[in-house]
């Protein structure tokens, strides 16, 4: 039995499978060129009570993107734009808005689909049906976000490209791992958006 596809994708995923930052994509939603989303508990939004996926606005969540400095943990944002609605609508209560992280922006799949398709971002597929990927790179990013969560970054991102390389030999069948430049490829957008200099 397979498991359904991913429907949503963290900004973190999101900018590995794009090849830019988080804060890249943040300026784009920000631009009208991609929707961001958040799951909000039942809010007042005039007088009627709304919870569920709605939109969040790019310029509301920056700063828990920053591409340059300390992003903040938390932000309050205070319009949202409902399920279905094409206007953004200011939240009554809580009046100071509703606290979200970094970790609670999401992008769905299609709305991702949809970007790609409109700026003619091709992905790589596999050859023939059911081809599997060399390598297991949805792996290789749960296994990066662990570490990062974790333990947090090494000093050096060679350091980092070795244990990502490590680990591929630790898990597959065959002990065979990408080259450093294709694991280099795979993290910079982590590297740069988590460790800026």
């Amino acid at each position: 039995m397979a498991f359904p596809p991913q429907y949503f994708f963290t900004l973190m995923e999101a900018a590995g499978r794009l090849g830019c930052t988080p804060s890249q994509i943040v300026d784009w939603a920000i631009a009208d060129e991609i929707d961001l989303v958040a799951t909000i508990a039942p809010v007042l939004i005039g007088e009627e009570e709304i919870g569920g996926l709605m939109s969040v606005a790019g310029s509301e969540i920056r700063p828990l993107f920053r591409s340059v400095g300390r992003a903040e943990k938390k932000v309050c944002v205070r319009s949202v734009r409902p399920q279905g609605s094409t206007e953004w609508r200011l939240i009554a209560s809580p009046a100071k808005g509703v606290k979200l992280t970094a970790g609670d922006i999401l992008i769905t799949a299609s709305e991702i689909d949809r970007f790609e398709a409109a700026h003619g971002i091709s992905r790589r597929t596999n050859v023939g049906p059911g081809a599997p990927s060399r390598y297991d790179w949805d792996g290789f990013y749960i296994a990066l976000k662990k570490r990062v969560f974790t333990h947090g970054l090494p000093p050096r991102q060679k350091d980092l490209i070795d244990e990502m390389q490590e680990w591929f030999i630790q898990t597959s069948d065959t002990g065979e791992a990408p080259d450093e430049s294709t694991i280099r490829r795979r993290i910079r957008a982590v590297w740069q958006e988590l460790h800026p200099e």
